[in-house]
């Protein structure tokens, strides 16, 4: 792609990113050529490296630069992704019982009509809402996250995680659960993350009981963000200022 065209299509991508509030800072040039990522108002991407090929991120997630995705499909609302982190890793990027475990040899084996079976197979990770991963964890291919999990730092993920569990270690292990059964429970129930921030603000954040009690009393109304869509083969941006 030439200069004056990129140019072109940041400029576009910049604009259609204001609209919904979102961040991308890598531009068109930090996504694949094979992509379609969609971002939910206020979703914040900072210098992050994209080489999922279907991906959709939640509303307000914010997610660091040094972040690598890779086989990920979702993300979900009101996540926190540190620095360094890499979602969806492959478990097979790397074929031990061949001669050599390098890629390069095996993409070229690979185009010379290999056996390549039961290599370079994987499937997509899935991360709920509001899940804070911290800084340098490795997350594998195939894993789900509940909402409300928290990955500690340096921590390799290979089994799924359950909703408001804190994890670490390598492998990562259950360290203890956010909240009791019974309340964990109600606040998935709740569904409180498809509500605003601005709403959410005006509660009890801090006392999870009393917010419960608060949305039962007066049920708001769900949150309806804007998003945007960037597919690049062919090369297309949603328009999110037509959404409302």
């Amino acid at each position: 792609m030439n200069v004056l065209k990129r140019a072109l299509l940041d400029r576009r991508l910049k604009k259609a990113l204001a609209a919904c509030k979102c961040r991308l800072d890598s531009g068109t040039k930090g996504l694949r050529s094979d992509i379609e990522l969609t971002l939910e108002e206020g979703a914040k991407l900072h210098d992050v490296k994209l080489f999922a090929k279907r991906l959709k991120i939640g509303a307000h997630t914010d997610i660091m630069s040094g972040a690598e995705l890779h086989e990920v499909a979702s993300i979900g609302r009101y996540c926190s992704i540190a620095a360094g982190t890499v979602l969806g890793h492959s478990r097979q990027s790397h074929p031990l019982e061949w001669l050599s475990t390098h890629s390069k040899l095996f993409a070229m084996r690979a185009a010379q009509g290999g056996d390549t079976s039961g290599h370079y197979r994987s499937s997509p990770t899935t991360i709920g809402h509001d899940v804070w991963i911290g800084r340098d964890a490795m997350i594998m291919d195939g894993i789900t996250l509940g909402t409300g999990a928290v990955v500690g730092a340096q921590s390799l993920v290979n089994k799924d995680v359950p909703p408001y569990a804190i994890v670490a270690g390598t492998p990562a292990r259950i360290i203890r659960y956010r909240f009791e059964p019974a309340l964990i429970e109600r606040l998935l129930a709740s569904q409180w993350w498809e509500l605003p921030a601005e709403r959410l603000a005006q509660l009890p954040m801090e006392h999870p009981e009393a917010l419960l009690a608060a949305l039962a009393d007066q049920p708001p109304a769900a949150l309806a963000p804007r998003q945007v869509t960037v597919q690049t083969n062919p090369f297309r941006i949603s328009d999110p200022e037509h959404q409302r």
